[in-house]
């Protein structure tokens, strides 16, 4: 490896003009960040593909076959949650620093808007939940997703292990159900940020059957 520790030199640099802050940080109220799973069979059911999942999975429709797996959030992990890892979230200080975000029990990815803070404006925010299975068979997973502002557009990616579900774009709070045939063992539940600015706020895992 090359010796690189002389290319640095101290210098004086002049920065004379000031700068007012271009805004007020404000935070915004808390959600909700669990999810039912009455209201994860009503995400089912108006979601296009939800009526041909029902029919090819009709015990889909009966509540009292689901049984909670896993939940993952930021400020816990329950059932056979086992890691949750989020890279590249944005900590914007008094708005989503990292005590705030689990106080919150959210974690904040940032879009646009934000150089003038130093932000790269960069849209590679991360989260992968693995959990355990603990027998094989039909899961739900339900990711509980936030756009900030709210009336604004978010879009990621959803994935089981290796395999995606198709880009998922949206407004405002959503619960978003994903159905998958699971092996028995360790499996990934991943979501990758495309655009937009997004708050992750739960991963809800349920066995059916």
């Amino acid at each position: 490896m090359d010796d690189q520790t002389n290319e640095f030199e101290l210098r004086v640099i002049d920065s004379l003009e000031s700068y007012a802050p271009p805004e007020k940080r404000e935070g915004i109220s808390t959600a909700d960040s669990l999810t039912t799973p009455e209201e994860a069979l009503e995400a089912i059911k108006t979601t296009k593909g939800g009526d041909e999942i029902l029919s090819r999975l009709p015990e889909l429709e009966k509540l009292d076959l689901w049984f909670p797996a896993a939940v993952f959030r930021v400020c816990s992990k329950s059932g056979s949650a086992r890691y949750l890892d989020i890279w590249d979230a944005d900590h914007f200080d008094g708005f989503t620093d990292m005590q705030r975000n689990l106080n919150d029990c959210r974690a904040w990815f940032s879009a646009d808007g934000y150089d003038a803070w130093g932000s790269g404006q960069t849209k590679t925010g991360r989260v992968n939940c693995y959990f355990n299975a603990s027998s094989a068979g039909t899961y739900i997973c339900n990711a509980r997703l936030e756009s900030y502002p709210s009336a604004s557009q978010a879009s990621v990616e959803c994935r089981i292990d290796n395999n995606s579900f198709g880009p998922l774009t949206w407004s405002g709070t959503i619960n978003q159900p994903h159905t998958a045939n699971l092996s028995q063992g360790g499996h990934h539940f991943r979501i990758w940020q495309r655009s937009g600015s997004f708050f992750f706020l739960s991963l809800t895992v349920w066995r059916v059957g």
